[in-house]
């Protein structure tokens, strides 16, 4: 039995530990009059999602397997610096939404010189911390990547990075 936990373990090791990160860039910006080590209990922001476009050009938000599972990641990490879920009076509250666009380009200049257009989907993450007395923005940050057909277990490891990253140092 232990046998079997220990080979699950590995396996999950190793395909986090082979899924690219270079491609995602993390930006955050938190407000300097804000002592975010202060903030102790948080809830989310009934509208926060992950948003995708209908037929028609619309957005619309998508109850959708990445959607929960970035909340979990991000659940993970403000607890990880000590914040805590709660459901009433909260200190600050999270959002975030998130997409993608699987029709996105990219200017590049081959090797004969010449600026070729190629398609290069890509998804976005942005994360909002607000102070729930006063409505201050307590930080924004956002993280842009390449948007990967991968199993959800390497979106997984993606999302831990970037959610990481945008929310080291509360």
């Amino acid at each position: 039995m232990w046998i079997k936990a220990l080979l699950t373990g590995v396996v999950l090791l190793s395909i986090n530990g082979c899924v690219q990160t270079n491609d995602i860039e993390v930006e955050s910006v938190s407000n300097d009059k804000a002592n975010l080590k202060a903030y102790k209990t948080y809830q989310f922001l009934e509208d926060s999602g992950i948003v995708k476009e209908d037929k028609n050009g619309k957005l619309k938000r998508s109850n959708s397997e990445v959607a929960a599972l970035v909340e979990e990641v991000i659940n993970e990490q403000l607890q990880k610096h000590g914040k805590k879920p709660t459901a009433k009076d909260p200190d600050f509250l999270v959002a975030y939404v998130g997409g993608s666009n699987k029709e996105a380009v990219e200017a590049k200049v081959n090797a004969d010189g010449k600026q070729i257009i190629e398609k290069k989907p890509a998804a976005a993450l942005l994360i909002m911390l607000v102070d729930a007395d006063t409505g201050e923005i307590l930080r924004i940050a956002t993280a842009e990547g390449d948007m990967k057909n991968m199993p959800l277990e390497q979106k997984r490891a993606r999302i831990e990075y970037a959610v990481k990253k945008m929310l080291s140092g509360i």
